[in-house]
């Protein structure tokens, strides 16, 4: 019985940490290509993932585009999609992108921030250094649009309570409803900061731990649970999930009592 317990417990981890795992994405500037990366799911479920480009902060996350629709779950080189980066507002380290699947549409999976930069590369801080939740993280977000808002493609059916962030600007003063929870619970409409967070889906938002603008190696990852605000001062990434730990003891100490 312990060794089905054991069994029990591996199952329950490649759940918490075999869906697709998004690289952070490089600066790029407008009109040139755009490349993103992922480690690809072993789950087989997500044939037919949606990968949305998004702006915001880690509570308030809004919707700007739905970027395309593949299948994740092939290996190399069939892991990497590119498109031509879109005219943004403002050219900031303010954007990420989501991925989610229909087949389990609470689990969203996210890259940290990164820069879409002008033609020429130009570049501007980000409005705010500090997330507008109750932990200040110094992680610095604000709110950008396409410059063009007729191009944008509407968020997958099933992602229910996103704000559109076109025709929105400054520190997140977009009205909207608050995106759904990992429990699939939603929480009617507000107007600027929330307190709902996507909780116990795995995240990777991040930013700097500086208001310098840097560009995070695109061979960094990380998977975590919980909100996406928490960060590492120094990679700029999530820290491994403490839920999975706590999945593991338990299967365990239910084995062990069934020796008993």
């Amino acid at each position: 019985m312990l060794s089905a317990a054991i069994l029990a417990t591996f199952a329950l981890v490649s759940g918490v940490v075999a869906q697709p795992s998004p690289l952070t994405p490089s600066t790029a500037n407008e009109g040139a290509p755009c490349v993103i990366t992922w480690e690809p799911d072993t789950t087989g479920e997500w044939k037919e993932t949606n990968i949305q480009l998004m702006t915001g902060d880690n509570i308030n996350m809004l919707h700007i585009t739905t970027v395309t629709t593949l299948d994740t779950t092939k290996p190399a080189p069939d892991n990497t999609f590119t498109w031509p980066c879109p005219a943004v507002n403002p050219n900031s380290l303010i954007y990420f992108y989501q991925f989610s699947t229909a087949s389990d549409p609470t689990n969203l999976q996210w890259t940290t921030r990164f820069a879409i930069a002008g033609p020429n590369g130009e570049l501007v801080q980000p409005e705010n250094a500090v997330q507008p939740d109750a932990t200040k993280s110094q992680i610095p977000w604000g709110v950008g649009n396409l410059e063009n808002p007729s191009s944008a493609k509407p968020a997958p059916a099933y992602i229910s309570g996103q704000a559109n962030a076109n025709g929105a600007s400054g520190s997140g003063s977009a009205t909207g409803v608050v995106a759904t929870t990992a429990t699939g619970s939603a929480t009617g409409s507000v107007t600027g900061a929330a307190s709902v967070t996507p909780s116990g889906s795995v995240s990777r938002i991040a930013g700097s731990s500086t208001s310098r603008i840097t560009t995070i190696a695109s061979s960094s990852r990380s998977s975590a649970t919980a909100s996406p605000s928490a960060t590492s001062a120094n990679s700029g990434v999530i820290n491994a999930p403490s839920s999975a730990f706590g999945i593991i003891l338990g299967a365990v100490a239910f084995g062990m009592m069934a020796l008993a």
